[in-house]
């Protein structure tokens, strides 16, 4: 299917209600606000040689399956892989269902067995409904960090960014200068870390070392809120600017 939108694709996208897209020679990203969290669900998909969207990597999927599904057929596309930033409930809640629906590949961090296994268990605690947050398989792929993994012709590389969970990371196009960031770094704001495994000062040095060792015009997609760049949050953050 060639990038060009036809009427009746465009109308279904503004039914779903979209937070945001990117559009890039390389590839597509569309963003989709999901759960009482408000986390922003990704969407990429790949562009061939041809032109041709690829079949998708869904990032953080973490509730309402409908939706996401909705999404994926109003573009055209199959769910190939899931990419986790973390397995908080709120990023991976409908991870069992989206690869129940497409056989996807999970990709995710090793040191996170304990959060997959707790994602009901934590709805439970929230007062969401268990059923609409469940339990997150182990990955396919398991990451440490350093990776560079292929979404169709795209290369990301891997970045460990440990401090809001014990096995966080973020995703990073260098071509585009685009950071998959999920909860280290907000617009003004970073990850909370008064969570089991949470670190204030491991968050810290993850996003010295990880994030703002990158060049300032670097888009800062994170997993709340809206987008930023890492030259603004850099100067303005005033968790980072005083520490």
């Amino acid at each position: 299917m060639s990038v060009a939108r036809t009427m009746s694709t465009q109308h279904k996208l503004e039914t779903i209600r979209l937070t945001g897209t990117i559009v890039t020679p390389f590839f597509e990203l569309f963003t989709l606000t999901v759960t009482p969290f408000q986390q922003n669900m990704r969407v990429l998909l790949p562009i061939g040689l041809g032109g041709e969207r690829l079949p998708a990597t869904v990032i953080d999927p973490g509730g309402d399956l409908s939706r996401i599904l909705s999404l994926l057929e109003s573009l055209g596309t199959t769910c190939q892989q899931i990419w986790l930033t973390h397995a908080h409930l709120d990023h991976c809640g409908a991870v069992a269902g989206l690869i129940r629906h497409s056989g996807a590949r999970l990709f995710g961090h090793a040191a996170e067995v304990q959060l997959r296994a707790s994602v009901s268990l934590s709805a439970s605690f929230f007062g969401l409904p268990e059923a609409e947050f469940e339990n997150c398989p182990e990955p396919d792929v398991i990451l440490q960090g350093g990776e560079v993994l292929m979404a169709g012709t795209t290369s990301w590389q891997v970045r460990f960014t440990p401090g809001h969970s014990v096995g966080h990371v973020c995703y990073y196009h260098q071509e585009t200068e685009t950071l998959l960031a999920g909860d280290t770094v907000f617009s003004n704001s970073i990850g909370r870390t008064d969570l089991p495994g949470g670190s204030h000062e491991v968050l810290l040095a993850s996003i010295q070392r990880e994030i703002l060792s990158l060049p300032d015009a670097v888009q800062i997609l994170p997993g709340h809120g809206p987008d930023t760049t890492v030259g603004r949050e850099r100067r303005e953050n005033p968790f980072l600017t005083s520490s």
